[in-house]
């Protein structure tokens, strides 16, 4: 029996589906290990434990915060934990104990933050970069969720391909019943998520105004919480709200009922650790047009139109095939049914146990790991 911590301060966050998803998987395995969840202090009376073999305590500690450093770290030892795995990279330097790490994505070292200054936003990177790099070498495995992530994280931190493991996310329907969404186009392009400028959605704002000219009835829709990067959009630019609605929060039955009905989902970002919500789109039979940036072909294959993400013209014309030809529209459906059907929550769950298993039996943490698997999963 070994005693195992998660650190799942992210686990209410949109990034918690993954540890929300692999705590469920872990308590479905047949094991004797035992799990404590470090859990943000203020939301922990929302969780309640799976099964007998999960417990949770509570943190304050923010990332990349001197009290995640020195009060998390001490937190942690006291738990006295056979292994560590820190959902996210940001975790204690100096722990002292066995540890792995999931890096969904780099984004945080390649993307400027628009709303820091350039000092600011150059220093937090460069911090961030430093314990990345830390994380990435201190580990007895680093899990990864793409192969694109694994080949990003090796080039920006040195990380060894044996250390490194990748196991694929999911997408699972969504249980609650559609729940319809009053929006005021007839037909329209899905957007799902926030509104930071690298996930482009202003460039795709353009693009369906393209197609609006000469389509009367289309827009865009854009779902999820208006963040402030939505703000700054709608304040700087007034023709938006002509050809696009921002719904703002959405619930789950809400989201359903946008996938379901949508023409198309878009995806236009230029940079993803993952793909989840093209996946979620194509689970509930809606067409996906995405950007052939990162790991999105690597996920999507042969589901999806794809179009480079700063060409307006070419996202309009990959747009285009969809909205107007049903035929296009319902291979992408059928191709997304089969596509999302080669990956499992459940297989993600094992992997990673299998993940813990081999670290705690290693002295080593060259060897912990084992080699990048060699494709993703399916046969196309």
């Amino acid at each position: 029996m070994a005693h195992i911590v998660l650190d799942a301060r992210g686990y209410f966050t949109t990034t918690g589906r993954y540890i929300r998803k692999l705590v469920e998987g872990l308590a479905g395995l047949e094991d004797d290990h035992r799990y404590t969840l470090v859990l943000p202090a203020d939301r922990l009376a929302e969780w309640s434990p799976p099964s007998e073999r999960f417990r949770a305590v509570g943190s304050s500690a923010p990332f990349f915060s001197l009290a995640e450093q020195v009060g998390l770290a001490r937190q942690i030892r006291e738990l006295r934990p056979d292994l560590v795995h820190f959902c996210m990279p940001q975790q204690p330097v100096l722990l002292g104990l066995p540890r792995v790490t999931t890096f969904h994505d780099m984004t945080l070292l390649k993307i400027r933050n628009a709303k820091k200054s350039r000092l600011v936003s150059w220093s937090r990177r460069l911090i961030g970069r430093a314990a990345f790099i830390v994380a990435a070498h201190a580990g007895r495995a680093n899990i990864v969720v793409s192969r694109f992530s694994a080949d990003d994280l090796r080039r920006l931190t040195g990380a060894s391909r044996r250390s490194i493991v990748l196991t694929y996310e999911a997408a699972d329907a969504i249980d609650e019943a559609a729940e319809a969404v009053a929006v005021p186009f007839e037909r329209f392009v899905l957007f799902v998520g926030n509104q930071v400028p690298y996930k482009n959605l202003e460039r795709l704002f353009d693009a369906v105004q393209d197609l609006a000219s000469t389509r009367p009835g289309l827009g865009l829709v854009v779902a999820g919480r208006i963040d402030d990067d939505g703000r700054r959009i709608l304040q700087g630019r007034p023709d938006i709200t002509r050809d696009a609605h921002f719904t703002g929060y959405v619930s789950d039955g809400a989201l359903r009922w946008l996938y379901e009905n949508a023409a198309v989902f878009a995806f236009p970002s230029f940079f993803e650790g993952f793909g989840l919500p093209g996946l979620e789109a194509m689970r509930h039979g809606c067409p996906v047009a995405s950007s052939s940036a990162t790991c999105l072909p690597e996920i999507y294959r042969d589901a999806a139109v794809y179009f480079a993400p700063d060409d307006r013209d070419g996202m309009s014309s990959a747009l285009r095939r969809v909205v107007d030809d049903p035929e296009v529209a319902a291979d992408l459906v059928r191709r997304g049914h089969r596509r999302v059907d080669d990956f499992s929550w459940e297989r993600m769950a094992r992997e990673t146990r299998a993940v813990y298993d081999r670290a705690l039996r290693s002295r080593d943490a060259a060897t912990a790991g084992s080699p990048v698997v060699g494709r993703p999963p399916g046969n196309g």
